[in-house]
């Protein structure tokens, strides 16, 4: 049976892309740019339409979803306190798959899966992000964090070398997450770790010394080795109702983070992406060049490197410092 069949037989509603059900296969298409946007796509749309698997969803159920179903949707996420860029960033799950509905389309008959998108046209309705500073931490407050973490057990070995880590090479979250043990190697002189970025871009990260040292002690309590356990990933969950080679959960990178940061007394609110954000200001506060910072950042577009730049030099070249009233 050819893909136009399955779309066209009444036994197979449900089906898509080679017989999978066509939300999975719309899940698989984005999974092979971003494993985590998938993840976060899927999540999305089983909230919508209250089901506990995708394969619950039939496509009488997507075509019953009109305008007004998507305005209450975004009210109710308001009612129950969800931040505006969450409830934004679900409303553009279900936006997508809309979207990627509406590409197919039979030649022969003419039929369309579906004829419009509700999503779409919610601009107005959509909650304006409040897009607050990232805080971010000085070099000082990078030695006291790291230095409070307390290293006599594998948790704490875990996390001083995960946010070590973090801070002095400026990766994202699910870039850290993902890092398997085989992933550190040696190129020339340097230890580094092989990266797969958004889009699914492969690159070279050097680790500092340090870093690696630390890697490398909680590589040897964990009684893992390079040798035996490449496959493994490096930061593990360590949690007693999971297998114990669970990578660590995404989710509980920014939990880890705000309680080193309370018992280090820092008070600022920091996320995963604040030691994202302060790698990368502390290499343009020390002089290194734009493109040396976006190649650093694996920014795609120099013009995010840029933003950096710009709030850096907003502070330093004010306007205020010629008010010599004092």
């Amino acid at each position: 049976m050819n893909k136009i069949d399955l779309y066209k037989n009444p036994n197979l509603p449900n089906r898509g892309l080679d017989n999978k059900h066509f939300i999975r296969a719309f899940l698989e298409i984005k999974a092979n740019r971003s494993k985590n946007t998938s993840i976060s796509y899927e999540r999305d749309i089983k909230d919508f339409f209250n089901v506990s698997y995708i394969e619950d969803i039939s496509l009488e159920d997507i075509r019953r979803v009109n305008i007004f179903d998507a305005e209450k949707y975004i009210v109710y996420l308001s009612n129950i306190g969800m931040s505006s860029a969450t409830i934004n960033r679900k409303i553009s799950s279900l936006s997508s798959l809309y979207k990627w509905l509406l590409k197919f389309k039979d030649n022969y008959t003419n039929t369309e899966i579906i004829k419009y998108n509700p999503f779409a046209s919610l601009k107005e309705e959509k909650p304006v992000v409040n897009n607050k500073e990232t805080e971010f931490l000085t070099k000082e407050e990078c030695r006291i964090l790291i230095s409070s973490i307390e290293v006599d057990n594998i948790i704490g070995l875990r996390n001083r070398a995960m946010i070590a880590l973090a801070l002095t090479t400026a990766l994202r979250k699910s870039e850290i997450t993902n890092i398997k043990i085989k992933d550190i190697d040696k190129y020339g002189e340097y230890d580094v770790i092989h990266i797969t970025r958004k889009g699914n871009k492969k690159d070279l990260v050097k680790i500092q010394p340090e870093v690696y040292q630390y890697i490398n002690e909680y590589i040897g309590k964990t009684n893992r080795s390079f040798e035996n356990d490449g496959e493994k990933y490096l930061f593990l969950g360590h949690s007693k109702n999971s297998n114990e080679d669970n990578p660590l959960d995404p989710s509980s990178f920014n939990y880890i983070i705000k309680k080193i940061c309370s018992n280090a007394k820092i008070n600022k609110k920091l996320k995963v992406h604040s030691t994202r954000h302060t790698a990368i200001t502390i290499a343009i506060t020390n002089g290194v060049t734009i493109e040396k910072v976006r190649e650093f950042a694996g920014h795609k577009n120099i013009a995010t490197t840029n933003r950096y730049i710009h709030s850096i030099d907003k502070i330093k070249d004010n306007a205020g410092d010629s008010i010599d009233i004092f």
